[in-house]
């Protein structure tokens, strides 16, 4: 292995070749959402990159059998960005968001992402107008006339 290939992080350097098929979704679709999520949620965690983890939510056990049946399909999978801190401990940065399949639960949480940053944005650039009209009219309110100088 090479100096290059060695800094860089594991899953940009993942072969792009097609994954199985397990469950009737297109595998390198569903990686290439991951990715996407990741590398857009930095921004909103810049100290702990959070990991995308995709997760199946347990459906309640049926009353009248010892089975687990899954009551409501749309919640059988879920999708969240955690990140670790010191000594494993880990946080939940975004969701879970859920949906039918993983890819409908990733389309969710990549929303719900996009939806942070640009909420950041605006945020960033109210604050930033803020302090710009702030000091404008601090230094025309504290500056002084021709006509007190005499």
């Amino acid at each position: 292995m090479d100096s290059l290939t060695a800094n860089i992080p594991e899953r940009l350097g993942r072969s792009r070749e097609p994954l199985p098929n397990l469950r009737g979704e297109d595998e390198t679709e569903i990686r290439y959402l991951v990715d996407l999520i990741e590398t857009q949620s930095w921004i909103l965690s810049p100290l702990k990159p959070p990991s995308c983890i995709l997760g199946r939510h347990p459906p309640p056990k049926d009353p009248n059998s010892s089975k687990q049946k899954i009551i409501d399909p749309s919640l059988a999978f879920c999708a969240s960005l955690y990140s670790i801190g010191q000594g494993g401990v880990r946080s939940l940065e975004v969701g879970p968001e859920v949906g039918r399949s993983r890819k409908e639960a990733l389309e969710r949480l990549l929303e719900v992402v996009e939806m942070e940053i640009g909420r950041m944005m605006l945020n960033d650039d109210y604050h930033a107008r803020k302090v710009a009209k702030d000091s404008n009219s601090s230094i025309g309110s504290s500056g002084v006339s021709r006509t007190e100088r005499g």
